[in-house]
């Protein structure tokens, strides 16, 4: 009796078994009934094996691209992967068909949050529209106004240190990143940090350390991405997990110090305790005493993909002006012709009627787009787009290089040349998705530009005092720095450049 009983379960194990490797099989065959090619998958993995090998996936997407063409197909596992630089067609999703594709494509260890403590950039649905429409009003001109000066702040003692490296190479990128995540926290958090003098400041680290660790390479997301069917699972143990690592951190403090906390969970508890001491502050002291930063104004709003994106900007706009003196004699100019004109001083009207500086940004953000893997989105529903059935949970991921270098969309000069005017032409768009398109794009996105432009600035307000008061050359090693790699974002090594004084 007992040898029978173990047959029919090792029948009926079996006969699961070979359903589950028939489904797997048949699943593959998505992208060819709907007459898309792509590379062929691999079974189990999918393309996952190639992308988790390649250096960069985005350079693959667009080498697959070349293959294949503005649509093709790729597999995460199982899961149908649509790689698209067809204009038209991002066109439809981003925007015509937002509602069917209102969420990202996020690994499940980013969405484990639940009720309030859902972030805007894993919302999904009404949710995610109720948190949009409230942070929506910090990001007017009005609200962004009110911040200038902390940025400007900032960036007073940014131009300090770089006073110090006059007339040696250096990294500037190293000072960028201090004073984004400056920024960041004066403003954004209304934390007050001096992470530019404090060069070990916990933030800086722990930032630094978010950025470098990519969620996708984990091996339980790995996991999650080959079996979908296990998350449920998965996420129970994660939970379970947290729930046991955080009562040993009270129970056993001394002990859980040798564990290094998370580096997101440990900067997003920080901002929670200066998020209740806003809060707990009395009326009268709450007028005496706040700072007017966006944080404020978010609190204010609900009681009535930036760090390194911005940094990173700030590293490739150096670049280009350290080895383009040409594109930097120009932005000088006009600097020096603003900074007479508004009587040595810079406000937030005057940064924004820089229409070379302008040119000169969205051109950077062209050729060295940062964060894209950010701008994807996930079917959430089931929809037909210029002809394409869509299936729900399938993914959309605009190949952003393939975009930015099309010389259909970006010419007729040479995609791969630096040419700031190409943008006085009116152009599809969809064919720059820097910062996301459609009503999902980066809701900071003016806030990031005018910190960019005032640093732009600031090189002299560091462009306007740098600018002013030094040119930017070169450094003998500015190649062998400037060298991209991919992790959550895109960024060099490093930017090595001089300082000369400006007769």
């Amino acid at each position: 009796m007992l040898f029978v009983t173990i047959a029919l379960v090792l029948l009926l194990l079996s006969i699961v078994f070979i359903a589950y490797l028939r489904s797997l099989k048949s699943s593959y065959s998505y992208f060819k009934i709907r007459g898309i090619s792509g590379p062929p998958p691999r079974f189990f993995f999918g393309h996952y094996r190639t992308l988790w090998s390649v250096e960069s996936i985005s350079r693959q997407w667009q080498k697959w691209t070349g293959q294949y063409g503005p649509i093709y197909g790729l597999f995460e596992g199982t899961r149908p992967v649509y790689i698209v630089s067809d204009v038209e067609f991002l066109q439809g999703v981003f925007v015509r068909k937002f509602g069917c594709f209102h969420s990202r494509r996020l690994p499940f260890v980013t969405q484990l949050n639940q009720g309030n403590l859902v972030h805007l950039f894993a919302a999904t649905g009404n949710r995610w529209r109720r948190q949009r429409h409230i942070i929506n009003p910090t990001f007017s001109v009005a609200k962004l106004k009110l911040t200038s000066p902390i940025v400007n702040r900032c960036i007073d003692a940014l131009m300090n240190k770089l006073e110090q490296q006059k007339d040696q190479e250096f990294d500037i990128y190293t000072f960028y990143k201090r004073l984004t995540m400056d920024v960041i926290c004066h403003s954004a958090f209304g934390i007050h940090t001096n992470m530019q003098n404090d060069i070990n400041n916990p933030f800086i680290a722990k930032s630094a350390q978010f950025f470098k660790d990519n969620p996708e390479k984990l091996p339980i997301v790995k996991l999650s991405c080959l079996m979908p069917w296990l998350i449920p699972i998965l996420t129970q143990i994660v939970y379970t997990m947290l729930v046991v690592f955080k009562m040993l951190r009270y129970l056993a403090p001394r002990f859980m110090s040798e564990f290094e906390e998370l580096p997101g969970m440990w900067i997003i508890n920080q901002v929670r305790q200066v998020i209740q001491a806003r809060k707990d502050q009395t009326e009268s002291e709450e007028q005496q005493y706040r700072e007017i930063d966006l944080l404020q104004l978010m609190i204010d709003a609900t009681t009535s993909d930036k760090i390194n994106t911005t940094s990173t900007t700030l590293a490739s706009s150096t670049y280009i002006l350290a080895t383009r003196p040409d594109i930097q004699t120009k932005l000088q100019a006009e600097i020096d012709e603003m900074y007479v004109t508004n009587n040595e001083e810079l406000d937030y009207n005057s940064v924004n009627s820089m229409n070379y500086m302008d040119l000169v940004i969205r051109e950077v953000l062209r050729m060295f787009p940062v964060a894209l893997q950010a701008v994807s989105r996930e079917c959430n529903t089931e929809t037909t787009v210029c002809g394409h059935i869509i299936e729900k949970e399938s993914v959309i991921q605009p190949d952003i290089l393939t975009l930015h270098y099309d010389p259909a969309l970006w010419g007729p000069e040479d995609p791969s040349l630096f040419i700031p005017e190409r943008h006085t032409v009116r152009r599809h768009p969809m064919a720059s998705m820097a910062f996301g398109q459609g009503p999902r794009n980066c809701v900071g996105i003016k806030l990031c530009l005018m910190e960019l432009k005032l640093c732009l600035m600031e090189l002299k307000l560091c462009l306007i005092r740098l600018l002013r008061q030094y040119s930017i050359l070169p450094g003998q090693r500015i190649e062998q720095g400037f060298v991209l790699r991919e992790t959550l974002v895109i960024q060099p090594d490093a930017v090595y450049i001089k300082l000369e004084k400006r007769q």
